[in-house]
């Protein structure tokens, strides 16, 4: 009897040892055949990142062109060409202000003028086959328009699909216009360490007394591009609030066609050789009643050096309401 028992029994168990065998050989084979038709459907999508923001720098002074990536989602390759057509949606940015802004109406993103971009075609074909199923959308920026210290935004989606599904979440996209030249962005903010010499003295009839010796300032300051070939940043040490529009900047503009030269120093005393550097003028950047006033020093110029990608600044400057002249020699290096 015992023997008979363990009979049955081992016949049970190698019974389902080979339904599992079977079960698994077929779950294998329907996983298999899943994965090959499709993970997941196939949706149509702009990239972005939080936000549905996606940003894009343009060089100051060129004509640049920027783009926006559309895919098609799914793991396998489209079967068919599909055509995209984008259109305006300014309602995106309007509930993106009032979501991260509230009643901030300065800090609100603003979008750009119809007549400072251009879109040569608003439709775009992805090509079936590839492996990598995306195109780009070209923008075009007219820069030279436009205010350093606001945020330009073109609020597009996705109008229009030829096949497939366009994403519920990711359909539109604020596609965020950043600025930038050889010295500064604004995408990442841009920061130089400054060492300088500040004097401050008092003027009579033209003359300058020094009211105590120089005295050594260490900061760290923003540069924000204005220009092909300037930026705006704050005197001496003097720290900037968070509206940057607000303030009354100098503007440093660089000259690289025309050249300075600084005499080679040996411990103090001139050596008679000259190095030659890019010419450099500093002046306020928005004359007014309420403006800083900022002059250079004749005897000593401000230049750059594009090896080093160094500054070299001298100037002098007095506030509206404070009338000593603060005389500067700044050495401004950009941080890494």
């Amino acid at each position: 009897m015992y023997i008979q028992n363990m009979k049955t029994k081992n016949i049970i168990n190698w019974s389902w040892f080979l339904a599992g065998i079977m079960t698994l050989a077929t779950f294998t084979s329907c996983e298999k055949k899943f994965y090959d038709e499709e993970q997941y459907r196939k949706e149509v999508y702009i990239v972005s990142g939080d936000d549905n923001i996606f940003g894009q720098e343009y060089a100051m002074g060129e004509e640049s062109e920027g783009n926006i990536s559309i895919y098609v989602g799914g793991t396998t390759a489209i079967e068919e060409d599909v055509e995209v057509e984008l259109g305006l949606y300014p309602t995106a940015l309007r509930e993106y202000n009032q979501r991260v802004y509230g009643e901030n109406y300065a800090d609100y993103g603003r979008q750009l003028d119809a007549a400072d971009y251009e879109i040569q075609n608003w439709k775009v074909t992805i090509p079936k086959g590839s492996s990598k199923p995306y195109v780009q959308f070209p923008i075009k920026v007219k820069v030279s328009n436009l205010m350093d210290a606001e945020a330009y935004y073109i609020p597009l989606y996705i109008k229009k699909v030829s096949n497939y599904m366009v994403s519920p979440t990711r359909n539109y996209v604020l596609f965020r216009i950043y600025l930038k030249n050889d010295y500064a962005s604004t995408k990442n903010s841009t920061y130089y360490t400054m060492n300088a010499l500040e004097q401050v003295c008092t003027e009579s009839n033209g003359t300058f007394t020094p009211d105590a010796p120089a005295v050594s300032v260490n900061s760290t300051k923003l540069f924000i591009p204005t220009g092909q070939n300037s930026i705006r940043t704050m005197p001496s040490a003097l720290v900037s609030s968070s509206n940057t529009s607000k303030i009354q900047n100098i503007e440093v503009t660089v000259y690289p066609d025309e050249v300075v030269n600084v005499p080679v120093l040996n411990e103090g005393i001139p050596t008679g050789e000259y190095n030659q550097y890019q010419k450099v003028t500093v002046k306020a950047c928005e004359p007014s009643s309420d403006a800083i006033v900022v002059a250079e020093l004749n005897d000593e110029p401000s230049y750059y050096d594009p090896e080093t990608k160094k500054f070299t600044l001298n100037y002098r400057y007095h506030s509206s309401t404070e009338k000593k002249w603060h005389f500067m020699n700044e050495l401004l290096t950009p941080l890494k």
